[in-house]
Formats: C-alpha cells, structure tokens, sequence
C-alpha cells in the first residue's frame, strides 16, 4: 500500500530548496555555543550553533542538519529570526509557532519539538537554562 505524499507549504519548500545560514563557523570562532539534537540513525540530526556578541545578543546563527525537508527549513526559519535575541528573547521562541507559520503537517510537527531541544541546548551552552529564564521572566 503506497502512503500519501505530504503536503508542504510553499513557503516551508522555499525554506528547503535555498536555505538561509546553514553550515558552521569557521573554527576557532569565538563567543559560539553549540547546541545539538537528535541522531541521525533516528532520522534527524540537528547542530546548532549561536554567536553570541559583546552586548549578550545574538549576532548570528548557523546550522548543520540531517532530516526530512520540515527539519531543515524550520532551522532556516530559526536562523533567520535569531539574530539580536537576547538568550532570553530565544529562549521564548516556540518550535510548535514557527511549524504553524510554516504550515507544517501535523505529521510532521515532532521535528519542531526537536529543533527546540538544539535550541535550549544551545542556550545551555551560553550559560542560560530553562529555570534562569522563567525566573527572568
């Protein structure tokens, strides 16, 4: 029995064909936290990293990912909206927000959760946690 193709939004497949900041800093970069989730015998893999700036924001932020087209275009749109967060700021971002504007399928909406789980541990890695933020907030 053959499944049904999914659906993807145009905006999600724009996100997929030409990604927006994918790939790493050049090492030895400073002030860069990584984060990272999944594997990729699980079928997605995602590496994140934030480069943080003198002023605590975020100046910048790349990616390397290993999944389905939903995976890498939800960490496109992520890259895109982080630069000059705060880690506060970030760490408020929803995974499930950015699935609903790229009109993700809901089969498909796990990859959001994950892509929160690099996020958070990214965040971890620049000295926040979720508990500092909440208690920020």
């Amino acid at each position: 029995m053959a499944r049904d193709p999914i659906e993807y939004s145009e905006v999600l497949l724009a996100h997929f064909r030409a990604p927006r900041n994918a790939g790493s800093f050049p090492a030895g970069t400073t002030d860069v936290s990584v984060g990272t989730a999944g594997s990729c015998r699980q079928g997605r893999e995602i590496r994140l990293e934030l480069k943080l700036g003198s002023d605590g924001r975020i100046e910048a932020c790349r990616y390397r990912v290993y999944g389905c087209p939903a995976t890498v275009a939800l960490c496109s749109v992520l890259s895109t909206k982080l630069p000059g967060l705060t880690p506060d700021e970030a760490g408020q971002l929803s995974g499930l927000a950015l699935a609903e504007e790229l009109q993700l399928p809901a089969p498909k909406r796990d990859a959001a959760l994950l892509l929160e789980d690099a996020l958070k541990a990214a965040l971890a890695g620049a000295g926040y946690t979720m508990t500092e933020r909440r208690e920020r907030a």
